[in-house]
């Protein structure tokens, strides 16, 4: 008995019994090799597999992780979201409403818009509010930047995040909130051409180029029905979509260095602190005086300042919340929802008169930037390889 036991041991030992499905890819997770069970079965041994193309960190620009790898996994919450998901998805379009609107009407209250001191006032509050929920409520793992993140590439991020936010600001303090929002469904067009530019690796689809033409078709009709058109509040918000745009690209590449050591919450605390430094002297010599006016004032424009900032951070912080719930192409399809909810807030907070071809030209812009998310996600999925033979 006790021999028969001990070869029932020596077989067990030699071949080890299959694993489960969780015991597989709780092994493929923690990066343990599995037994190559076609060795074991006697069969062939199977061909090594392609190398997959890499999946693109994000599909919207304004919107995108910040911590690059974080994100582009087409996965399966496409179809559901739970209530809890729901609840933040509200919230974010509710907090990206009340950040224009009050954008715009905090620049309102002056004559010169001072949209450089807008923009240093969200980084200063973006930087307050993430140290207390980080450092001191201890919400989430603090994690400072790596000496790597000290490059040309962080810091061009940094660049073009602020830019394109004080060029934001100033196109709110120059034409109507919702034309704003619709020049910036436009952005698709701005991220094309830097993909093309910049980003060899990623291809642009025949689809991806054709649903750029509403979108160029409905701004376009917007701008020459809308009462507000100037060319420089055009070209600020155009302007802001190149930056967005960049920002994606200087994302993705420097996937490699932040992808594995930072997290949304943390990286956006950082960049608002390293933007508040770069703007700090270019506010001080231009809008100084405004600036201190309105901090020494504790009026109405104070309050406004204070509470846009918040809203920013809220409306910044539940957007991460979003892109952890959901994939990439999802996120940027609830973005382009997001969209409408903001231009549609801004023409009742406002009370902005919208004839016939202002709505046709929103409508058709905002119908190809949902395009042109559709379009992303059709060429992000990649292709089934033929089955072969037996």
């Amino acid at each position: 008995m006790s021999m028969r036991r001990t070869g029932s041991a020596a077989k067990l030992a030699a071949n080890p019994p299959l694993p489960t499905v969780g015991e597989e890819s709780a092994a493929s997770t923690n990066g343990l090799p599995l037994p190559n069970m076609s060795h074991a079965n006697g069969g062939a041994a199977s061909p090594p597999a392609k190398k997959e193309r890499a999946l693109p960190v994000s599909l919207s620009g304004d919107s995108s992780s910040w911590a690059p790898g974080k994100s582009g996994v087409i996965g399966p919450t496409m179809s559901a979201f739970s209530p809890a998901t729901l609840v933040m998805i509200f919230f974010w379009y509710v907090t990206g409403a009340l950040t224009n609107s009050t954008s715009k009407q905090s620049l309102n209250q002056f004559k010169h818009p001072p949209f450089m001191s807008l923009t240093l006032m969200q980084h200063i509050t973006a930087t307050f509010m993430g140290t207390f929920f980080l450092r001191m409520l201890g919400l989430r793992r603090y994690k400072p930047l790596p000496p790597e993140a000290y490059s040309g590439g962080f810091l061009r991020m940094v660049l073009v995040y602020s830019f394109g936010f004080c060029l934001t600001n100033g196109s709110f303090g120059a034409v109507n909130a919702s034309f704003v929002d619709t020049v910036k469904a436009g952005e698709p067009i701005a991220t094309m051409l830097l993909t093309v530019l910049f980003l060899d690796a990623e291809s642009v689809t025949l689809p991806i180029c054709l649903s750029l033409l509403p979108i160029v078709g409905g701004v376009s009709v917007s701008s020459m029905a809308e009462a507000s058109f100037n060319l420089k509040g055009f070209f600020m918000a155009m302007g802001a979509n190149m930056c967005f745009s960049a920002r994606s690209i200087c994302a993705k590449l420097l996937r490699s260095e932040l992808g594995r050591n930072m997290d949304n919450a943390n990286l956006f605390l950082h960049v608002n602190f390293c933007g508040a430094m770069l703007l700090l002297p270019f506010v001080l010599y231009l809008e100084g005086t405004t600036l201190v006016t309105v901090l020494c004032g504790a009026g109405k424009p104070m309050r406004l300042f204070l509470f846009n900032g918040l809203l920013y951070f809220f409306n910044n912080q539940l957007n991460f919340l979003v892109l952890e719930k959901v994939d990439a192409v999802t996120h940027g399809l609830i973005n382009c929802g997001r969209r409408v909810a903001n231009i549609g807030f801004a023409i009742v907070w406002f009370g902005i008169p919208v004839n016939m071809y202002n709505g046709f030209g929103m409508s058709l812009a905002l119908f190809g930037a949902f395009c042109y998310m559709k379009a992303k996600q059709m060429s992000s999925i990649p292709a089934r390889p033929p089955a072969s033979k037996q």
